[in-house]
């Protein structure tokens, strides 16, 4: 037999009510305490709510729900404002959730979007590879973006960056401008889109007949404040030239970390970014970067949902979105 929320609330010791509150997010008023009782018994307890359990066919909210790793990074700042735009001109409307990159708030978020009856949901880039049996449970239609997920009958389409042509042009660029000692800066180590980056920087380096330097290489996350600290542990450790940095956000704190130590950018030190987000053209220094052409992918991503939506048994959609350079004043 199924798992209800009067057997939660039993177990938790609470109301029904309180249950329900707290699945459906108007829970402020109860403690963290029984907060995390709850959802621990929903895993616990594999409950689903009924309205996950509708069909495919049946799509009435016109609603997708978009998840993103960190909001604060300009990167999907962007891409959801593009992912808004399209579902607008095709009637749809968006629900944002972030999930600071904790599989337990990703979990929660799947949940809370899938129980209130949104039609598809967008994960966007994080280093988290989401639960497939999950997926498979919620049976909502999916469009992954620049991740890995399950290859699941709900996945609508994936919508990826070349990766590793990105960082082997931003890599290739400044090596062939005589820079021999080049640092690399990137996100979670095991993280597969930050293998498939140290690979293109490291074909670059091997087509040059250079070696690849271990301690020119950080990889933490993708935010501006371990690039700071990225810099700074490099500098302390090591010399280089120039750095290719695998965001703009990486980039910026990695110039805020030369800034500190009196070098000057690019004089000093070269530094090239990857996303081409907006505020990259913006800074006193512009800053050189890959672009990855995010508005476009994020117009592809609603697009490729919907049309699924309309059509389930359409061939799934993969779209590798090829990257270029974009040259400005740091290199």
């Amino acid at each position: 037999m199924a798992t209800t929320i009067k057997d939660i609330a039993r177990q938790a010791g609470v109301s029904a009510a309180t249950v329900s509150k707290v699945l459906n997010r108007k829970d402020q008023f109860i403690s963290e305490e029984t907060r995390e009782k709850i959802w621990s018994l929903v895993k616990e307890l594999d409950y689903t709510p009924n309205s996950i359990a509708r069909s495919l066919i049946t799509r009435s909210s016109r609603v997708i729900g978009i998840i993103v790793p960190d909001i604060l990074n300009a990167y999907f700042t962007e891409l959801v404002r593009a992912c808004d735009q399209a579902a607008r001109e095709r009637g749809y409307s968006t629900i944002l959730c972030n999930s600071d990159s904790d599989p337990a708030k990703e979990t929660s978020h799947l949940t809370f979007l899938a129980s209130h009856g949104v039609d598809g949901i967008v994960l966007a880039a994080s280093d988290l590879i989401p639960d497939a049996r999950l997926l498979e449970k919620l049976r909502i239609p999916l469009v992954s973006m620049d991740r890995e997920v399950p290859d699941l009958d709900c996945l609508a389409a994936r919508i990826d960056t070349d990766y590793e042509t990105g960082a082997y042009l931003s890599a290739s660029h400044l090596i062939r401008n005589g820079h021999r000692r080049i640092a690399f800066v990137s996100g979670n180590p095991l993280a597969s889109n930050t293998r498939i980056r140290r690979a293109g920087f490291e074909r670059a380096h091997c087509e040059a007949g250079l070696p690849v330097d271990p301690d020119l290489i950080e990889c933490g996350a993708f935010n501006h404040r371990f690039g700071l600290m990225a810099t700074r542990t490099l500098l302390d450790r090591t010399r280089f030239t120039a750095m290719c940095c695998m965001s703009d956000m990486l980039a910026m704190g990695a110039m805020v970390g030369l800034r500190e130590h009196g070098l000057s950018v690019p004089d000093d030190c070269a530094v090239m970014g990857f996303d081409n987000i907006y505020i990259a053209p913006l800074l006193v220094r512009p800053l050189s970067t890959i672009e990855r052409r995010i508005s476009e992918a994020g117009s592809l991503a609603i697009g490729a949902m919907i049309d699924f939506l309309d059509d389930p048994e359409r061939p799934r959609r993969t779209v590798l979105m090829e990257p270029t350079v974009i040259l400005r004043e740091t290199t």
